[in-house]
């Protein structure tokens, strides 16, 4: 059973489906899920904890190592074969019988009196230079701890320790009767809110076979692409800042909060927080909202014009932390990273609440920051483009209010249910308990490219790393979570 576990998941692999989720239950099992891009049909495989053992995928998959060293911390299973098993959520405050989701959960264990730096990997001999960043940043960003192996300036490895800031989401929503889950979801990071708060609402309606009526789409494709177009325009405002371009960073910032500001007085709130749950999404009014995109384009377009017309920006990104195609493709790679080393994932494909949009998939070359410079700007025209649409579909149409629906009570099944965040793939696996919630498994767009970007540094400069990171531009609380 346990080779039969390795080769079904290496078979998905080589025939380019893409992996959804790996993780585990406090019953002892490990499940993978799988989905063809193609058709978005899905295959799930189990095997079971044996001897508190189960055979590592890690070898042949390297987008996993992450998943099986979370699964060990958390549960106390061990991915039997793992080439590198250091802690990757726990700290050495933890206990060493304490593990959050595990079998016997101890809810408040005795933290141990020592210092709380997990070993970091290194590179050793003469002349190297370990220089530590972070985990407290100056700005107001989350926490994350980076140590470099240095030759000079050049970083000859660069080693990633997030999760400092650990809230146990996944275990707080245990148990939760249905209604008590949209605050928590929708707070799991406020990047990718409505991404997430669409996987919960759909997870919901897919159990209750449940299917939206048209508007109910309509007004999620509006959110999710407005979400879009907030995170492009913070990710293109940070990329000139970490070479200097300060008239291209304010004025980038300048354009994403008069965005914001237009999103409050749409939705009722700047980070779209509490506007998706099962059976509803905000509404918001379409001429209004054409209104803001005219606003947005009356600044943006001058602005796409001064960063497309500076040779010396261009000539900085160009070159700078490439993602080669084979590198994507092993850490399976999403969402801009992906699109940039020419990788034509995009989820909206097969999603569907896009199924009459026909989202173009903006693609790169090179896979350096120029590349995801690239393809943000042409991701975010294309979501103005999609809530064009969808605004003139609304006001052309006659609005009637959505149906009304109760969530059922007694609700129980597993759904694993995704979207396209800006930062790429985003899924949630979640198995529900007649009415209650049994597992909550959330693997967010950014969590499959943080080994990624430190794959992408070694090669570069000390210097290139400020515009590397926010070329990546991750999300510490959705992975941390």
């Amino acid at each position: 059973m346990s080779q039969d576990w390795i080769d079904h998941n290496i078979a998905h692999k080589q025939a380019g489906d893409e992996l959804l989720s790996l993780t585990a239950t406090r019953d002892g099992q490990v499940r993978a899920t799988w989905m063809n891009p193609g058709d978005g049909r899905q295959t799930s495989y189990a095997t079971s904890v044996i001897d508190n053992h189960f055979p590592s995928l890690t070898r042949a998959l390297p987008e996993v190592a992450w998943d099986e060293r979370e699964i060990h911390d958390l549960f106390g299973f061990v991915p039997q074969g793992h080439p590198d098993l250091r802690p990757l959520v726990r700290t050495p405050r933890w206990p060493s019988e304490f593990f959050p989701l595990g079998a016997k959960p101890i809810r408040c264990p005795a933290w141990l009196d020592v210092e709380p730096d997990n070993p970091a990997r290194t590179v050793q001999g003469d002349g190297i230079t370990i220089m530590k960043v972070g985990p407290t940043h100056a700005g107001i960003i989350e926490s994350g701890h980076f140590v470099f192996s240095l030759m000079g300036e050049n970083i000859l490895h660069l080693d990633i320790h997030l999760f400092q800031n650990h809230r146990g989401v996944e275990a707080i929503l245990e148990d939760q009767p249905i209604a008590n889950a949209v605050p928590i979801v929708s707070r799991v990071c406020a990047g990718d809110t409505v991404s997430h708060q669409t996987n919960w609402a759909m997870a919901v309606e897919n159990l209750a076979q449940f299917v939206p009526d048209p508007l109910l789409s309509l007004r999620r494709v509006i959110l999710l692409e407005s979400e879009r177009v907030l995170s492009h325009l913070n990710d293109l405002a940070q990329i000139p800042a970490g070479v200097g371009f300060q008239r291209a960073h304010q004025q980038a910032l300048a354009i994403k909060e008069c965005w914001q500001q237009g999103l409050k007085q749409l939705f009722g709130h700047r980070l779209l927080f509490d506007t998706v749950k099962p059976g509803w999404a905000a509404g918001a009014d379409p001429d209004a909202l054409l209104m803001l995109i005219r606003r947005l384009r009356q600044q943006w377009t001058p602005w796409r014009t001064l960063v497309e017309g500076h040779h010396g920006f261009h000539d900085r990104m160009t070159g700078v932390g490439v993602v080669k195609p084979h590198d994507a493709e092993r850490f399976g790679a999403h969402g801009v990273v992906a699109r940039a080393a020419g990788q034509a994932r995009d989820v909206r494909s097969v999603h569907a609440l896009y199924a009459d949009m026909r989202p173009a998939c903006i693609l790169g070359q090179g896979g350096d920051v120029k590349a995801r410079f690239d393809v943000r700007l042409g991701e975010l025209e294309e979501s103005l483009r999609l809530l064009e649409a969808s605004a003139m579909r609304l006001r052309n149409e006659n609005e009637s209010p959505l149906r009304r629906w109760t969530v059922p009570d007694t609700l129980s099944g597993r759904a694993v249910v995704f979207t396209e965040s800006p930062h790429g793939l985003n899924v949630h696996d979640i198995t529900l308990d007649c009415g209650r919630i049994a597992r909550y498994h959330i693997r967010a767009g950014t969590y499959r490219h943080w080994p990624l970007l430190a794959q992408a540094m070694p090669g570069n400069t000390v210097a290139d790393f400020p515009l590397i990171n926010k070329s990546f531009e991750l999300c510490y609380s959705c992975t941390d979570r």
